[in-house]
């Protein structure tokens, strides 16, 4: 399932590309309120609540645009132990998003849009549990998890120069993981990062056109 996610969000890009002016790139920090890995509450099963990300935006037909984008959580790591030894939890996890935007005003230094679009999680917990005998023994457990969510939101532009936009952005991700469009991995995120105008570049290693 996790490559089936994938190979969509490589096919979700490729029409992009194909079909869209590339015309801001760049990326930024975030934070979100993060997910249950597997559902379960405990301590050692939660998500990290930062991230970093990259961003792409295309042009399609105004008011319309396409953000394909990649988020990587800063991983929650939790050292559980006990006599007999201890284990050291690290929940990893990896977004793709697939975005469009609705431009409702384009203004001289602002923009603002609402956004819509599809979500792909790819989670991983990894074990690491050494016992305290005389002589230590290590081993090594993997899990994996995923889920295909939908997001909804806005953001904002704002223009610095002519080659770097500012732009803040919320979103709320909704899974439809064991009942329809609720799961604990349902989740709050907010982004802040730079854009690179790309128009800006292209008109300036071409200035007669």
């Amino acid at each position: 399932m996790k490559k089936l996610h994938i190979l969509l969000f490589i096919l979700f890009t490729t029409f992009t590309i194909s079909n869209g002016q590339f015309i801001k790139f760049g990326g930024g920090l975030g934070v979100t309120t993060g997910f249950p890995f597997h559902d379960m509450s405990w301590n050692y099963n939660k998500s990290g609540h930062f991230d970093v990300f990259l961003k792409s935006v295309f042009d399609l037909s105004l008011p319309v645009q396409l953000s394909p984008s990649i988020t990587f959580f800063i991983p929650h790591t939790t050292k559980v132990g006990d006599l007999f030894g201890s284990s050291t939890y690290t929940v990893s996890t990896i977004m793709f998003d697939f975005n469009g935007h609705y431009v409702f005003n384009s203004l001289d230094r602002f923009e603002f849009y609402g956004l819509a679009g599809i979500d792909i999680l790819v989670a991983w917990k990894k074990e690491v549990y050494k016992t305290n005998g005389t002589e230590p023994v290590t081993h090594t457990t993997r899990e994996h998890d995923n889920g295909l969510g939908l997001n909804v939101g806005a953001g904002t532009y704002m223009k610095i120069t002519e080659q770097i936009d500012l732009f803040a952005e919320a979103k709320y991700v909704i899974y439809g993981k064991d009942k329809l469009f609720f799961s604990h991995y349902n989740q709050f995120m907010f982004n802040t990062g730079v854009l690179i105008n790309l128009k800006w570049l292209t008109k300036n290693e071409n200035p007669g056109k």
